[in-house]
């Protein structure tokens, strides 16, 4: 199990993207969708900003990624990313976040848990040959979380491959400004910030579709790749009607508090790029709208 390498923007990803509660994969007919990418050009005075939907967890083989994510990002001089990413790297992080999934003295996963749902979380750790005991001291948000990501990666995906982790470095090397929307120890805070219910109902969604993750992993990516914003969000809404309280608070208000820092730069004369998970951008109250509620110009590339 690589938990000393769990990462905060997988943790994010999944949450953002709707992929531990249920999705439903939806048909869109949208023809346009094909000639899109999930990426958009907002029009600032004297510069643009792009806004690139990101995937943090990919496998070597969606490189190369399309050129005119490239372009965005080469002629940016500015590159915002959700959170301090060489924040992420350093390995007292790691110890924050494991202390954030730890439990309290005297409880267990055990105790967070109805004795169904603890039944059935032991039931899949005993089918997929996992040991309960390395699960016993874990928050119900860090455990089912850690669920999605082993699957994943036994579908042979990595956070290694994720846009943020593939751009950064080459925004620091570049010399581009960076932009940290979000502090490390407030994403840590809002991880630790879940009610006893919401674990119990995260828990039980993990648990109830794990076993159709390839496939919604599989739709997700592709309304991502083909720019299918509509899609996207379709997929997204059907995960916040099962959770609002806790989508509102990890999507929704976290999205509306970035506006500021991008006006900032769209009021700059240098181009930029965003660089944030693809769920932030999409819907009546994503990125992309709430900057066009500004009044601001926003095209889909």
């Amino acid at each position: 199990m690589k938990i000393q390498r769990f990462d905060l923007r997988t943790v994010f990803l999944l949450l953002a993207l709707g992929l531990v509660f249920p999705v439903k994969a939806e048909q869109t007919n949208s023809a346009a969708a094909a000639t899109k990418h999930s990426l958009w050009k907002v029009q600032g005075k004297s510069n643009a900003v792009y806004l690139l939907g990101s995937v943090h967890i990919l496998k070597k083989e969606d490189y190369p990624l399309p050129a005119v994510m490239e372009s965005a990002f080469t002629n940016a001089r500015a590159a915002a990313f959700e959170t301090d990413i060489e924040a992420l790297e350093n390995p007292m992080t790691a110890l924050k976040l494991l202390s954030k999934a730890k439990l309290p003295e005297g409880e267990t996963l055990q105790t967070q848990l109805s004795p169904e749902v603890y039944s059935n979380f032991t039931n899949h750790l005993a089918t997929a040959r996992m040991p309960a005991v390395m699960f016993n001291q874990f928050t119900p948000v860090m455990a089912a979380t850690t669920l999605v990501v082993l699957q994943l990666q036994k579908l042979g995906f990595d956070e290694n491959y994720g846009l943020d982790k593939y751009f950064f470095p080459r925004a620091k090397k570049a010399g581009k400004r960076i932009v940290a929307l979000e502090t490390v120890d407030f994403q840590l805070g809002l991880i630790s910030d879940v009610s006893k219910e919401e674990g119990e109902l995260l828990m039980k969604t993990t648990l109830r579709d794990i076993d159709k993750l390839e496939n919604d992993f599989g739709d997700l990516l592709k309304a991502w790749r083909t720019g299918d914003a509509e899609k996207l969000d379709n997929l997204l809404n059907e995960a916040t009607r099962e959770a609002p309280a806790i989508f509102k608070r990890w999507l929704v208000d976290r999205s509306k508090s970035w506006i500021p820092k991008i006006e900032e730069m769209l009021r700059g004369d240098k181009d930029g790029i965003v660089i944030v998970g693809a769920g932030h951008l999409v819907g009546k109250e994503g990125v992309v709208e709430l900057l066009r509620k500004k009044g601001f110009k926003v095209t889909q590339e």
